[in-house]
């Protein structure tokens, strides 16, 4: 709920991409997604029913390289990750964007532990070399529902 808040106050300091597109680039262990409905989605639907449950154990930076560690249950399949973005760079200084991380499964039974580095070239996504260099990026999980406890906006239960 905080990145919503996050989201929801700097609204009007956008400025959205005009180039619409999914995309996977050969060599990934991702699918990295451009898509502006599947961000609202994302962040709407975000739930164990939504992705299969795994956390954000590490992150690290280095220039326009950003390297996600993923660990997970494994079960009977392959795991495949999403990197989910709505084409949007927030206008402040430094910029920033906003990614959803999602896992799907080919089944739900957990076998073993299991762990993974998303090795993202921001500036082969974003299509910029120097905002990828500079710009700030919210992580989110999108196994765990936000926390809505201390939020001052409301939230419709469904």
């Amino acid at each position: 709920m905080l990145m919503l808040t996050i989201v929801l106050a700097i609204t009007s300091c956008k400025k959205e991409s005009s180039e619409v597109f999914n995309s996977s680039f050969a060599k990934a262990d991702f699918n990295f997604l451009k898509s502006t409905q599947a961000s609202n989605e994302a962040n709407q639907l975000r739930s164990s029913d939504y992705s299969a449950a795994f956390e954000i154990s590490k992150v690290d930076r280095n220039k326009e390289m950003l390297h996600i560690t993923v660990t997970y249950q494994e079960g009977c399949g392959n795991s495949k990750f999403d990197l989910i973005w709505n084409g949007l760079v927030m206008e402040s200084y430094p910029e920033m964007i906003i990614l959803y991380v999602r896992r799907s499964s080919d089944c739900g039974v957990d076998l073993k532990p299991a762990s993974r580095v998303l090795s993202v070239n921001l500036a082969q996504y974003l299509g910029d070399a120097a905002l990828a260099q500079r710009v700030k990026i919210i992580l989110c999980n999108t196994s765990k529902k936000a926390n809505t406890e201390n939020s001052d906006i409301p939230v419709s239960s469904n």
